[in-house]
């Protein structure tokens, strides 16, 4: 489905709660806002998912939460790895992010960031390649665990430091 598809589909069910518009996310110079996400910002504000049922909740964030990863998880920008383009793009808990790529060669990759593997070659997997994907993903899923993990109809992109 594509952007506009899947909002609808996460209006009408009532586990998802659908913000309203409230502006796009600022980017860092050099940094690119992948046009799914310019086009999910038009339409929303965010997603709160799995609120009724699902034992991990997800909320796409709003724009004004979209912010550089390595700052937040790392404590530094570290300018000279590739990480230095993730935005945070959704909330897991529990210092558990996703976060997308904005450098333009990598434009729309999606990345497990969690706290304790954020930005760490091997343990970077490349959960999707862009943000449409992202949202299809977490809206099929329901929430029971991670979509990516333990999960054996899904197949991963490989790690992010593996086709830098």
């Amino acid at each position: 489905m594509d952007i506009k598809e899947i909002i609808f589909e996460f209006k009408k069910d009532n586990n998802f709660e659908v913000k309203d518009p409230c502006g796009y996310p600022t980017l860092n110079n050099g940094h690119v806002l992948p046009d799914d996400m310019k086009e999910f910002y038009s339409i929303c504000g965010g997603i709160v998912c799995y609120i009724e049922y699902g034992g991990f909740p997800i909320e796409i964030l709003s724009p004004i939460n979209v912010k550089q990863a390595n700052p937040i998880l790392v404590g530094e920008e570290c300018e000279e790895d590739i990480s230095s383009s993730w935005y945070l793009i959704a909330d897991a808990e529990d210092g558990n992010y996703i976060s997308i790529d904005c450098d333009p060669s990598r434009l729309g990759r999606c990345y497990e960031s969690f706290e304790y593997s954020h930005a760490v070659a091997g343990n970077c997997p490349i959960i999707d390649l862009s943000f449409t994907e992202l949202l299809n993903n977490i809206f099929n899923y329901k929430g029971d665990y991670f979509f990516w993990k333990d999960n054996p109809s899904f197949s991963m992109h490989g790690d992010a430091y593996d086709l830098n």
